[in-house]
C-alpha cells in the first residue's frame, strides 16, 4: 500500500519520497531544539513589551494633557502682531495705524486691544495728525478708537499735546477727551479740562476750564 504521508508531503515540498523515514528519537531533538531556541526569542519579546508600553501609556497621557492645554475660545480670538491696520472714515479718508499687539477681547467681539497703537490722521489741507499711546481699543462695530494711559498727539504744524485718554469717532471724524489735556506751540501753553477736534474741519475746541500761557512777545504790536 502506498504511504498517503510521503505522498502529502511530497506534493506539500516538505520532503521527497525518495528520502529515508525520520526515526521518532531524531524528530523529538529537533522539536526540543526548535523548542530552546524558541522559548527565550518569546521571552525577550515579552519583556521588551512590557517595558515599552509604560512608556507609550506615558507619551499618550502627555499628549492628552498638551491637546487640551489651549484655554476655551483662545484659539478663537484674532491675535496679531507687529500689524499696520488701516480704519476708513465716514468722508472714506484712509487713517493709517500700527500696534505691537493686537487682540480681540472676546470671540467674536470685535472689540480690539491694542499695544502701543500709533497713527497718522490725514486732513483736507494735506496737513496732519499724529497720535499715540501705549494701550488703546478698537471698537470695529461703531468704528471707535478708545486711547488711554497717556495720550499723546504732534501736529504737523509743530504743536504737541497730551492727555490722559482720548476718543475718536470715525463716523463722525471727531476726536474728543474728557481728561486734562496741554498743548504747546509757539504761541503759547494751554491746559484744559478736555477737547474736541473736528478732523473735516481741522478746528481744535477746548472744553471746561481752560487756562493760555502766551509769551509776552505775541501781545506786542508790529513796529
Amino acid at each position: 500500500m502506498f504511504d498517503t504521508q510521503k505522498i502529502d508531503a511530497y506534493f506539500n515540498g516538505e520532503k521527497d519520497l525518495s528520502s529515508p523515514k525520520e526515526s521518532p528519537l531524531t524528530r523529538r531533538a529537533k522539536i526540543m531544539r526548535w523548542i530552546k531556541i524558541a522559548l527565550p526569542s518569546l521571552a525577550a519579546l515579552l519583556i521588551g513589551l512590557l517595558i515599552v508600553m509604560p512608556g507609550l501609556q506615558t507619551e499618550s497621557e502627555r499628549l492628552a494633557v498638551d491637546i487640551t492645554r489651549p484655554k476655551k475660545g483662545e484659539l478663537e480670538k484674532l491675535h496679531m502682531e507687529q500689524t499696520a491696520f488701516y480704519i476708513t472714515d465716514a468722508d472714506n479718508k484712509v487713517n493709517n495705524f500700527n500696534a505691537d499687539n493686537i487682540d480681540e477681547t472676546e470671540p467674536g467681539s470685535k472689540l480690539l486691544k491694542l499695544k502701543n497703537p500709533s497713527g497718522i490722521l490725514p486732513n483736507e489741507d494735506n496737513t496732519w495728525i499724529n497720535i499715540q499711546s501705549p494701550e488703546g481699543y478698537y471698537n470695529q462695530n461703531t468704528s471707535l478708537l478708545h486711547l488711554l494711559k497717556g495720550v499723546e498727539i504732534f501736529y504737523s504744524n509743530g504743536a504737541t499735546a497730551t492727555s490722559d485718554e482720548m476718543f475718536f469717532d470715525f463716523k463722525q471724524s471727531k476726536a474728543y477727551s474728557v481728561k486734562p489735556t496741554t498743548v504747546d506751540d509757539e504761541n503759547g501753553h494751554i491746559e484744559s479740562q478736555g477737547f474736541e477736534y473736528y478732523q473735516d474741519k481741522d478746528l481744535l475746541i477746548f472744553t471746561g476750564k481752560t487756562h493760555i500761557t502766551m509769551p509776552e512777545e505775541q501781545f506786542k504790536g508790529n513796529n
